[in-house]
């Protein structure tokens, strides 16, 4: 992480500032112009009374975060987080959260959303497990075909609800003890146990270097993983948790 400047997170304003949002973005994801958020629309946005906030540091901007309205007034889409590389590992990416929040609920806003991949170990464990987000909610392909990090499976996405007001999501106790709905090894979908009322549904434990390495078997984690994410949805289980580790998984109850 870089120390050199002082670190300011901040609403962002004018052409340099949101430029640099932009390249951020390039530089976290990867793929092409048409993948990022581009400045027009993030000076747009501003303009509206959406969020666009990031970490500046010796005028460089190395974390962005962009909420957009929704046509509820209490509750706003969070379209993206971004952290520079050489920035993570330090909770800049939570800090960019806490700001939002704060952000939001000065305007009366007490609910936020947004999307994510279900297969990305990182992301899940900070959105569900340190945020307490939880999801009920999965969507097939929601982008379509996407370049970058994001090339080679399809774009699924599971809804990440973040209540600003309300009490965390209650978690069951020795969540590594509940039964498991897959196999850890393949992502395989198990049958349900009958009658838990909370089930793991295991993801792989590095999405991207399998992507790298394994491309057919991150296909067969994406196909295994949906199925099983709609069974227990369709069945009243939500995602309330998650656990790292060597054999992550989601925690689900009802």
């Amino acid at each position: 992480m870089q120390v050199s400047a002082p670190l300011t997170i901040r609403d962002l304003h004018g052409p340099q500032e949101l430029t640099a949002a932009e390249d951020l973005q390039l530089r976290v994801w990867g793929g092409s112009e048409r993948d990022v958020f581009p400045r027009d629309a993030l000076r747009a946005l501003e303009h509206i009374g959406g969020l666009v906030a990031g970490a500046v540091t010796g005028g460089e901007v190395v974390g962005l975060v962009v909420g957009l309205p929704t046509a509820d007034p209490r509750v706003q889409h969070s379209h993206l987080l971004a952290v520079h590389p050489g920035w993570r590992g330090g909770g800049l990416a939570r800090r960019l959260k806490l700001y939002q929040r704060d952000w939001c609920l000065a305007r009366g806003i007490s609910r936020v959303e947004w999307t994510y991949d279900p297969l990305r170990a990182v992301n899940a464990h900070f959105n569900i497990h340190r945020l307490g987000a939880t999801a009920d909610t999965y969507l097939d392909d929601f982008y379509g075909e996407m370049g970058g990090i994001n090339a080679g499976v399809a774009s699924d996405r599971l809804v990440a609800v973040w209540d600003l007001t309300g009490p965390p999501p209650a978690r069951p106790g020795s969540p590594a003890t509940l039964p498991a709905v897959n196999a850890p090894e393949d992502g395989r979908f198990l049958p349900i146990p009958p009658g838990a009322e909370a089930v793991r549904l295991h993801i792989p434990a590095d999405l991207g270097a399998l992507l790298t390495s394994q491309p057919a078997r991150a296909v067969q984690w994406r196909t295994q993983t949906r199925q099983a994410f709609h069974a227990l949805l369709g069945d009243g289980y939500r995602v309330t948790d998650f656990l790292a580790g060597d054999a992550p998984a989601y925690v689900l109850s009802r």
